[in-house]
């Protein structure tokens, strides 16, 4: 058994120990809280303008048509494509009675022959000479803004028996000294008899871009 003076150094130890530990130690019994800061609060995005719907997509310009024109009562407009810068129709669409416009170049002379040979393949190049010149003598001419152009009627052998047969019904509009535009129908010699008269008021109607 320790004497009263171990016993006294020994609770001044225990007592000079207990000093030292730190103010946060843990000791048997006893019951501590914390308490846990928050999150921060997420910081706010910056502000962005408002995004606009994505707009619809911008049609390409569209040109100016390259041929201008009145469509004749009784017709009907096809519009163009490819080297036709216009097709029309004489009645419905279905029957194909066409009326071309389309830029070319050649004289009148040579182009009155080839249209002649689509209506005689089996006529000789005089005969189609003689018929293209004899055309183009009795072709009628019409002023299309300011400048002359030639309206031809040509007949194949059959129309110009008179039984019925196919004709080819052009205009040739001067663009320059090379280049003209060509108003075409080939058909019916009936119906180009019948729409000549609305195929002159269509060719002097024709307005063009330079």
């Amino acid at each position: 058994m320790a004497s009263p003076v171990a016993r006294g150094l020994m609770l001044a130890a225990a007592v000079a120990a207990s000093g030292c530990e730190p103010a946060t130690a843990i000791r048997p019994g006893d019951i501590r809280t914390y308490t846990i800061a928050k999150d921060a609060e997420p910081a706010a995005a910056p502000a962005t303008a408002p995004v606009s719907p994505t707009p619809p997509p911008v049609a390409a310009a569209t040109r100016d048509a390259a041929v201008r024109y009145e469509v004749p009562e009784g017709w009907s407009d096809g519009g163009g494509s490819g080297m036709r810068l216009a097709t029309l129709f004489i009645g419905a669409p279905a029957d194909k009675r066409e009326v071309t416009i389309i830029p070319a170049s050649g004289t009148l002379e040579s182009n009155v022959e080839r249209w002649q040979g689509q209506l005689d393949a089996d006529a000789d190049a005089a005969t189609l000479a003689t018929m293209a010149r004899e055309a183009i003598a009795a072709a009628e001419s019409i002023d299309v803004a300011g400048t002359a152009a030639k309206l031809v009627l040509l007949r194949d052998a059959a129309a110009t028996s008179g039984a019925d047969g196919q004709a080819i019904l052009a205009a040739v509009i001067p663009l320059d000294d090379t280049r003209s535009l060509f108003v075409k129908f080939k058909g019916d010699a009936a119906v180009a008899a019948r729409e000549r008269e609305r195929f002159a008021g269509f060719v002097s109607s024709i307005r063009w871009q330079e």
